[in-house]
């Protein structure tokens, strides 16, 4: 689908959104049981003939304004968070329904119209999208890796590398910050070790305002874990078991008067995941195309995780002005890596020849801890406030193992290379935010704030061989580096309303990043400093309370991770070498977005265009050499390493969609459509052995970025309730295939199911789930390169089924919400985002 195309999707979209009636009006007013405004509610009208006739939201103020034909309905007022209100009314003329009061946690019973409370799953606002996970049959008893792949326009692939909008470097925030949590280097291995059962939601925000760090050109997904809202004593314990072997269990506290809340959380875990890949190398010469041999690499990984993790916090109100929050966490891994890498080398007619495998047997250790303070002062103007937030985290992964190489020609394999491993990770990070808010008139606001982050990495990896009996250090596995990088930034942003209808919000962003790697192994050290400005500008028009159209703007930067940078080398599998790169750049994303919110019919679309366009791509440059090994043979290996070459434009449309053409019937469509077009030429020379001649000769590699991709990628889920209150969900998941001049990556078409029951009054839940139900879900990948072709078959995890209990108490007899509650602030008639300053 080209670009034209999927303006025209747009256009025929917001055609049919605008099309209008002379209707009859229905107007009201949703409250919180504080008197506050509950926006963003959902208020519907049902009809026993059609179903649902008309769908819209209420605006900051609480109000909402439909309209309709002559007849009788059901009203039904869905505000997020709250139990569900309905009325039955008959409508003949121009019609006030007053005021509706928003309450939690219990039956609602207005003119015999009885319901209980559900929460909608998904929602669209103003600045982002959100996922409410703690209400999701799929994710329970899940890791978050897992429960991510729920998330609309959030992908995880087989490797578990999540991706938004098919653009992997997202930045990924916890409560607003980041955190240890999500670990030193591998920030998709510690998705999987956070339980899904810790998050109350998921927060996408695909272009963020000045307020928020610059990092990330895909966006930012925030992660925000449970704290607790309701008066009283309030918790939560889940169990949950499967296979392959997986047991855990959690439990959620939370007390809360009127002067402090106090939260908690703590868990176990214990987990054996097990994953499989293969690859076919195929070897020709460059020159004359003739192939000179193959390789087939086959592996398996086990890789076993006990987890504990506890969080403590609360927060103390001192005053109706001024709050102070604290909380801490700790999470505690002791697991073990065990991989089977096997090498089979043929000659062009694909007779064997040799055989070699590695065996690693690894003991690995991790230690995260992060503690966080925060203070909120409101002046007395609604909105007029200041708050500071602190949060210093700590992470260490220690490693320990043996990497044991056979070698065989067909007869018994012989042990010719053990090589002991020694690696140490460790990761300290301050971050320090203030934020200044001050409304200017009626719909105005100013805002103002700075930060300081100080990160420091450092990483020892050892791994020896033996020589002459004895173990010496193997050079090509062997990095001592501390990496440090600080930034300091300042925002300043303003933002107001022109009419009813149109509202900006426009802003610029300071940061001045401080590099520093020393390679204490080599002595070599690198410096390098970056002052950058990031303006944001976000643009809205209501066409009417049903329709609104919004284009943002913003500038993102793609610094390298600390991976990226250091020569980060495992000896598993050292056929394939992975390195870093000291010398990589940052990357500038100017990023453009087009998103439209409307109703048609029983349908509801959020479609969203968007345009990036990147300088100085990272990208991932492969070249095979010949090694000479101990034993005077020669082995082809492949070294990759990021580096800075080329620009890419990337386009596409995300479309989410939600249609209930029942009561007991809930669908939920996700579809992203997007292309990329890149440039770049890269070549570089490097000492390799001529097996002919026998002698270590240069040799020039290269390789060509350029070309373009289109790919799709989409997932349906279906929510139905069945006779029983059985409730059942089916998600199917497709990801598109990707052809380009350097890669080309095959579709893949995969499901999840889940069935749930609800107990004692809907205070425990027993939930069922299969997690890939046809054993689909896997990665086939062909490269190409000026000498090779590499394709590779691999999956991370088989699939899985998983049992879990859920039990719900509450000891209080006060149902109000919060009211200082976990939600958002008002600007300009919509809603703000609720992570903190970044």
């Amino acid at each position: 689908m080209r670009l034209r195309s999927l303006f025209a999707l747009m256009f025929i979209v917001i055609c049919a959104g605008l099309n209008a009636q002379d209707l009859l009006k229905v107007k009201g007013k949703v409250l919180s049981s504080d008197n506050k405004p509950v926006e963003f509610t959902t208020i519907s009208l049902e009809s026993a003939e059609e179903g649902l006739v008309v769908e819209a939201a209420t605006d900051a103020k609480g109000e909402f304004n439909i309209e309709a034909k002559a007849g009788t309905y059901i009203l039904v007022v869905e505000p997020l968070g709250y139990d569900i209100i309905e009325k039955q009314i008959d409508l003949k003329t121009t019609t006030d329904l007053g005021v509706f009061t928003a309450k939690t946690s219990q039956t609602v019973s207005l003119d015999a119209a009885v319901v209980t409370a559900e929460k909608p799953i998904y929602k669209v606002e103003l600045d982002k999208k959100v996922y409410d996970m703690a209400n999701d049959p799929m994710s329970q008893g899940q890791t978050l890796s897992d429960a991510l792949a729920n998330v609309p326009s959030v992908a995880v692939d087989a490797e578990g590398n999540v991706s938004l909008r098919g653009n992997d470097n997202v930045k990924f925030l916890i409560d607003g910050k980041p955190s240890g949590m999500l670990g030193v280097s591998d920030i998709g291995e510690a998705l999987k070790n956070i339980p899904a059962e810790n998050v109350e939601r998921i927060e996408l925000v695909t272009n963020p305002s000045a307020r928020y760090e610059a990092s990330g050109s895909a966006g930012i997904i925030n992660i925000v874990l449970k704290k607790g809202t309701n008066t009283g004593f309030n918790g939560s314990v889940t169990l949950n078991g499967g296979i392959p072997e997986m047991v855990g269990g959690n439990v959620n506290l939370n007390y809360k008067t009127k002067k402090y809340n106090l939260f908690g959380n703590l868990g176990s875990r214990y987990s054996n995941r097990n994953g499989e890949g293969r690859v076919l190398t195929t070897n020709f010469d460059k020159d004359s195309r003739e192939i000179t041999g193959y390789r087939s690499t086959d592996r398996d990984n086990d890789r076993l995780r006990r987890n504990y993790n506890i969080r403590l916090g609360g927060e103390y109100y001192l005053d109706d002005k001024n709050t102070l929050g604290l909380s801490a966490g700790y999470r505690y891994n002791n697991g073990r890596n065990s991989s089977f890498v096997n090498y089979n080398n043929y000659d062009p007619s694909m007779v064997f020849l040799s055989n070699e495998y590695n065996i690693q047997n690894e003991k690995e250790i991790e230690n995260n801890f992060d503690l966080d303070f925060n203070y909120k002062h409101e002046f007395d103007k609604k909105g007029h406030e200041f708050s500071f937030t602190g949060r210093f985290s700590s992470q260490k992964e220690e490693g320990e193992g043996i990497v044991n190489t056979y070698e065989s020609t067909g007869g018994t394999p012989e042990l010719v290379n053990p090589r002991p491993t020694d690696n140490i990770e460790k990761q300290n990070t301050v971050v320090l935010t203030a934020d200044y808010v001050r409304p200017i008139g009626e719909k105005g606001k100013f805002e103002l704030g700075a930060r300081a982050d100080f990160n420091d990495n450092k990483t020892n990896n050892k791994t020896f061989k033996m020589e002459n009996g004895m173990f010496v250090p193997d050079t090509d596995f062997f990095a001592n580096i501390n990496n440090q990088q600080n930034v300091l930034a300042a925002y300043a942003q303003y933002g107001n309303a022109i009419g009813e209808k149109f509202q900006y919000f426009a802003g610029l962003r300071l940061e001045s990043s401080d590099m520093k790697i020393d390679n204490i192994t080599s002595g070599a050290s690198i410096s390098k400093k970056y002052t950058d400005l990031f303006p944001t500008l976000t643009l809205n028009y209501k066409f009417t309370q049903k329709n609104e159209l919004q284009f943002s703007y913003s500038r993102r930067v793609r610094r390298p991770m600390g991976f990226m940078l250091m020569p980060f080398f495992s000896a598993t599998d050292d056929r394939n070498v992975r390195n870093g790169n000291p010398d990589l750049n940052p990357t500038y994303t100017n990023s453009f977005e087009i998103s439209y919110i409307t109703t048609v019919g029983k349908l509801m679309v959020t479609p969203s265009l968007f345009y990036q366009r990147t300088t100085d791509n990272i990208n991932q440059f492969q070249r095979q050499y010949t090694r000479l090994e101990d034993n005077n043979t020669y082995q082809n290996v492949f070294v990759s390493k990021p580096i800075n070459v080329g620009d890419e434009d990337r386009y596409g449309l995300d479309l989410t969609a939600t249609y209930r053409p029942f009561k007991w019937w809930n669908l939920m469509f996700n579809v992203n459509l997007f292309g990329y077009k890149r440039t770049g030429y890269y070549e570089e020379t490097n000492l390799s052995y001529n097996e002919q001649t026998g002698q270590e000769e240069m040799k020039l590699d290269s390789q060509d970025f350029s070309g373009n991709g289109f790919s799709s990628r989409g997932r349906l889920s279906s929510n139905f309730v069945l006779p029983g209150d059985f409730k059942v969900q089916l998600a199917g998941n497709y990801m598109g295939g990707i052809k380009t001049a350097q890669q080309t990556i095959k579709e893949n078409l995969s499901m999840d199911f889940s069935l749930s029951k609800d107990f004692f009054n809907k205070r425990a839940t027993v939930t069922f789930n299969i997690r890939d139900v046809f054993d689909s879900r896997r990665r086939e990948v062909t490269t190409f390169g000026a000498d090779y072709t590499n394709y590779e078959n691999m999956r991370w995890m088989v699939r899985s089924f998983n049992l879990a209990f859920t039990y719900r108490f509450k000891n209080t007899n006060e149902r109000e919400r919060n009211k200082r509650p976990d939600g958002g602030e008002e600007m300009m008639g919509g809603e703000e985002m609720q992570i903190p300053a970044a």
